[in-house]
């Protein structure tokens, strides 16, 4: 599927049929672009998903024959090649997502998309490198990175006061830790039984909660658990790392590496310890350990809120919206769309449910094909609140 307007070239592949050289060009863009340097943005995090799932597609963006972008995405697409409605790679398991460019790409997104056939594509937590969708966005959310560049000391030190008060609460739970057991931690852990105790406490967690529990698709825990067993000489990996209390196994961070970023992805801990907020100390440890680790960056994605905003010290915002292009898929998005926003303007607290359930499908139908899955897990949620 290939279109060509204005002297840019746009083209749909499978990720199998990415040449050696898209490949390269891909990995290139992304080197030259600093806003890219999250491991989501790898292409072999793309590849992976792509064996794992078979809606997975990359738009690949052309000019003058030589790639300038790609864009990953899934969706079913109809036989005369029209996408419909396309969603970000991976989604919801991808906490970043975007088109992959160097920093001065310029091109009208509406156009390119449009061009390659997209009836809508939306977006939850996009890196708009260049602004391209900058017309389309709803809503912006910061996110909570630490550049450990320079060492841990450097960047406690640039830290407010409120960090350093909760510091002291840190080392007021840590004394009464060791009362249980001296603190053992494990660095790239390789155990299997941990990595399982880490699912299993993931999935008690949305269970608890009512939160939709995105482990449920076969695929999702196939896509960490490949991760993590190509161990830490991958360029691409999880890398797990937990803490004890003596011998009673307290936390552990599963997190999407490239060897220079950590991007925590799965945090758990021991329900029992609850009240010696082990999460934070296992965090705190990663801090002090991130220059023998190879880490310059420590990602704890999406939001600021809770113990987060004590370690927000990047300026880094993703976006969420939708951009219609056409067809059926756009006039439904709109019509949501709309409804959404007379909601929440008119409507207050009651008016966010429609927004709530949308997006709530929507990371259903991302883990879930099935129909019979897909309405099993909405009545789960509408159960659950």
């Amino acid at each position: 599927m290939a279109s060509d307007v204005n002297n840019i070239q746009t083209k749909i592949l499978s990720v199998e049929a990415l040449t050696q050289e898209q490949v390269l060009a891909w990995a290139e863009l992304r080197a030259s672009n600093p806003a890219l340097y999250s491991p989501y943005f790898h292409v072999g995090y793309t590849q992976l998903l792509g064996r794992l799932c078979d809606d997975v597609h990359v738009l690949v963006v052309s000019q003058n024959a030589t790639p300038i972008a790609f864009l990953p995405f899934q969706a079913r697409i109809n036989p005369a090649g029209k996408v419909g409605f396309a969603r970000p790679v991976g989604a919801p398991m991808t906490d970043y997502h975007g088109f992959i460019c160097a920093p001065d790409t310029r091109f009208d997104a509406h156009d390119i998309l449009k061009q390659a056939g997209f009836g809508v594509y939306h977006f939850s937590t996009l890196i708009d490198t260049g602004n391209m969708l900058a017309d389309y966005v709803r809503g912006q959310t910061p996110c909570t990175i630490m550049d450990l560049s320079l060492g841990a000391e450097d960047w406690r030190a640039a830290r407010d006061s409120s960090y350093r008060r909760h510091l002291k609460s840190n080392r007021r739970r840590i004394r009464k830790a060791q009362e249980i057991g001296e603190r053992r931690f494990v660095f790239h852990a390789t155990d299997q039984a941990v990595f399982d105790q880490l699912m299993a406490w993931k999935r008690e967690k949305f269970a608890q909660s009512g939160k939709y529990d995105v482990l449920s698709a076969g695929w999702t825990q196939e896509l960490l658990n490949q991760l993590w067993q190509r161990g830490q000489d991958a360029q691409l990996r999880t890398d797990m790392h937990c803490m004890y209390f003596g011998d009673q196994l307290a936390a552990i961070d599963l997190g999407l590496s490239d060897g220079t970023t950590f991007h925590s992805w799965m945090v758990a801990y021991n329900n029992a310890f609850y009240n010696l907020a082990p999460g934070i100390q296992l965090l705190e440890a990663l801090i002090d350990e991130a220059a023998n680790l190879g880490y310059q960056r420590i990602d704890l994605g999406e939001g600021i809120d809770g113990y987060k905003r004590h370690y927000a010290s990047e300026d880094v915002s993703v976006s969420s919206g939708f951009i219609a292009l056409g067809g059926p898929a756009a006039a439904l998005s709109k019509l949501y769309g709309g409804l959404e926003n007379f909601g929440e303007n008119k409507l207050g607290k009651l008016g966010r449910i429609p927004g709530k359930a949308r997006r709530r499908y929507t990371q259903i139908s991302a883990c879930d094909a099935t129909l019979s899955g897909r309405s099993k897990a909405m009545l789960q949620a509408v159960k659950g609140g």
